[in-house]
């Protein structure tokens, strides 16, 4: 019996062994750079050159590696017979990277099941562009295929793909990019963005169209440096270099419908950044009375704002069809901290956020002394100067500002769109500085009539206008 056994034992993985030497043998013939380059040219309209394809035997369980990949921008059929074979030229490169790895794993196809080790592209550089017109360099990828008729195009844009078109299990270790380079000139803005430092990697993948409930799950990683080349011209800020980190999952198909509605849940961390002029720092900046309240004190929003070695700046970020919800959202800067949350549509660009500005405490005692001179300058009657403290009136005029931790808590609201921001500031209610000098000057003059009347009455009978006195400032 456990001969049978290890003859039956033996003979499977000799079968394995065969299928695997046999199908490795099927790639090593098949899988030639030149082969793969026209294959890819012929799909992508686009000149390709492969330096090298390293493939064996074993790759099937080792895996294939494709180095030095570049891709040409459009070409007509004419242009790709005449470059078949040859290297892209350097200005007319569309994207390169320095190697593309391929795992897939070969006993689950046996069970139906897509089990992808790795796919992973490493050093890509990727030139996106758009021209005056508004016509983007792969805008041929985007139009549908000239043999579908508009009725079959429309049909077949208009569904959705549903995890019941997936005929197999999906598996995948981890897919995307490490180190990459994107970058992207619009023509319209006559702007350049580049992103660097890109690694995005979507890794244990796992949906299974049965159990749809507990394998419906991507799991996400990326970071990256986001920066403008040249200021902006248009837009909500005027130039910006940030990096960033996320980490999270995405849920790709909605249980209720089964349908392909991706949910993203992720927290994004802005460890280190530099933004000049953005337009929701300017607005609060151009709010007059905060002007009158913190003067230079609040001109640091309209400058550059630079950050480093953050753990704290980051935002949690749950997106679903064209809608994102932030919250859990700090920003610490030198002079301030900002905390906030909301919404923004991202097909409309619409805003619905709070934000929060906390400054540091140590510019209070500036901020009081630079305010009582204000008051002081205001106050232009000598009777009434005598009878003021503007120090007194400025500390009064503060309080409202101050949260129990005794720093300038500030509450705005912030609506519009991405392009047109308004912001309003909602808490605390400020009166001007024209109506506390009025309203103060009007209680010391009523004072100061009770001290002369008490003077001329007496004390005990003057006690009748301290009463009058009261009446009238409960009427203020």
């Amino acid at each position: 019996m456990f001969k049978k056994i290890m003859i039956i034992s033996a003979s499977l993985v000799a079968a394995i062994l065969l299928l695997v030497i046999a199908a490795g043998i099927i790639i090593m013939l098949k899988v030639d750079k030149d082969f793969i380059s026209s294959q890819i040219s012929k799909a992508l309209n686009r000149q390709v050159y492969i330096e090298k394809i390293d493939a064996s035997v074993f790759s099937i369980v080792s895996g294939i590696e494709i180095k030095n990949f570049t891709v040409s921008n459009f070409k007509t059929p004419q242009q790709l017979a005449a470059g078949q074979g040859k290297p892209v030229a350097a200005g007319d490169v569309f994207a390169s990277m320095e190697s593309l790895r391929f795992k897939i794993r070969f006993l689950p196809l046996l069970k139906k099941q897509f089990d992808l080790k790795e796919f992973v592209l490493y050093s890509p550089v990727i030139n996106l562009s758009r021209d005056k017109q508004g016509v983007l360099n792969i805008d041929d990828f985007l139009r549908p295929p000239d043999k579908k008729s508009p009725q079959e195009q429309d049909k077949s844009s208009a569904r959705q793909l549903s995890v019941d078109d997936l005929p197999i299990t999906i598996q995948v270790g981890q897919m995307g990019m490490k180190n990459g380079t994107i970058n992207y000139y619009d023509g319209k803005l006559g702007q350049t963005f580049q992103m660097y430092k890109l690694t995005t990697l979507a890794y244990d993948i796992n949906i299974d169209p049965k159990d749809l409930e507990n394998k419906n799950e991507i799991k996400l990683k990326f970071g990256m440096g986001l920066k403008t080349v040249g200021p902006m011209k248009t837009g909500s800020v005027q130039n910006f270099d940030i990096t960033m980190d996320a980490a999270g999952k995405l849920i790709p198909f909605d249980l209720k419908t089964r349908l392909l509605e991706p949910e993203a849940i992720l927290h994004l961390a802005v460890p280190d950044g530099e933004i000049t002029g953005l337009q929701i720092f300017n607005s609060i900046a151009a709010i007059p009375i905060l002007g009158d309240y913190l003067g230079q004190y609040i001109s640091f929003l309209k400058g550059k704002q630079q950050w480093s070695n953050s753990r704290e700046n980051g935002v949690d970020l749950l997106y679903k069809a064209g809608n994102a919800k932030l919250s859990n959202g700090k920003l610490v800067l030198k002079e301030a901290k900002f905390l906030f949350d909301g919404a923004m549509n991202t097909t409309s660009k619409a805003l619905d956020m709070n934000l929060n500005m906390i400054m540091q405490k140590e510019i209070n005692d500036k901020v009081k002394e630079a305010l009582a001179k204000k008051i002081d300058a205001a106050i232009k009657s000598p009777e009434v100067k005598k009878y003021t403290d503007a120090n007194q009136l400025a500390e009064a005029a503060m309080q409202p500002m101050l949260n129990k931790d005794n720093m300038i808590d500030l509450k705005f609201k912030v609506g519009g769109t991405t392009s047109k921001t308004n912001v309003s500031l909602v808490h605390p209610q400020l009166n001007s500085l024209g109506n506390i000098v009025a309203k103060s000057a009007g209680g010391i003059l009523t004072g100061a009539g009770v001290k002369a009347g008490k003077e001329l009455l007496g004390e005990e009978r003057g006690k009748v206008l301290d009463s009058v006195h009261d009446i009238f400032k409960k009427k203020e």
